[in-house]
């Protein structure tokens, strides 16, 4: 079993100190009990705006080591989305850090039309991260949008991953859509899937609910936060289950 924690919180524009020193009181409160991934929302540390740029940093940046901080203190990984200044451009970056190290970072692929696609450059490639004896690919938000991106795939016996990850700033008129997408994702990939969406208001004026879930291989939602509601969702991953369904329903044999 690997547990996970999922924060749905809301994210200050522009106030970076502020959001950050709140994670940390909030995770003080909520997080009784061991864990190995704690996940934040896309863009947890300033949010998104017209100008979220001004917050771009590097990897040795104070939000970056802010996610070491937490991995270290909860003796886990984390995983977070912030503004990265990578020499003259600026991606929106998903750091996957460990106590002792970053394991990895994707750049989003898929801008959403507007100041993403203004102010960020693309990524060209994803990841999959080995943790907790398991493969992930985290992704990013609008991604969820196309299925072709997060294509799983069998080589040697061995799935590409195990577990999907969308962290989001998906807002409240499109909540469900979020949710339908990812359960399509967790169903054609037979991968679990984790989603995890803001709440409150962006720097843009857009109301965000939630809807932050874990999502079974068959499309099942396991667990999911209350809208409008500041929550830690926890909740632990049975792998050998989904091994064994894998095993029994073998329709990654077929797969295109």
């Amino acid at each position: 079993m690997v547990t996970v924690a999922l924060i749905q919180s809301d994210i200050r524009p522009h106030d970076v100190e502020d959001n950050l020193t709140h994670y940390e009181v909030l995770l003080k409160d909520k997080i009784q009990e061991p864990v190995d991934l704690i996940v934040f929302p896309e863009m947890f540390n300033c949010g998104f705006s017209a100008d979220f740029d001004q917050h771009a940093e590097s990897m040795e940046g104070r939000s970056v080591t802010f996610l070491q901080k937490i991995a270290q203190r909860y003796n886990c990984d984390t995983v977070a989305t912030l503004p990265i200044r990578d020499g003259e451009k600026i991606v929106n970056r998903l750091i996957w850090m460990s106590p002792d190290c970053v394991r990895g970072w994707y750049d989003k692929k898929h801008l959403f039309f507007g100041s993403e696609q203004r102010i960020c450059i693309s990524g060209d490639k994803f990841t999959i991260v080995e943790s907790s004896g398991q493969r992930w690919l985290p992704l990013i938000c609008y991604d969820v949008r196309f299925p072709v991106w997060s294509r799983n795939a069998v080589q040697d016996g061995q799935f590409l991953y195990d577990c999907l990850i969308y962290t989001a700033n998906f807002p409240e008129p499109r909540e469900q859509v979020l949710l339908k997408l990812a359960t399509a994702r967790a169903i054609e990939n037979q991968a679990y899937v984790l989603v995890v969406n803001r709440i409150g208001y962006d720097g843009e004026g857009h109301a965000h609910a939630g809807g932050t879930a874990v999502i079974s291989p068959q499309g099942e939602i396991l667990a999911q936060t209350e809208c409008h509601q500041e929550e830690v969702l926890m909740y632990s991953l049975d792998f050998e289950s989904l091994r064994q369904y894998r095993a029994s329903f073998p329709v990654s044999k077929q797969w295109d």
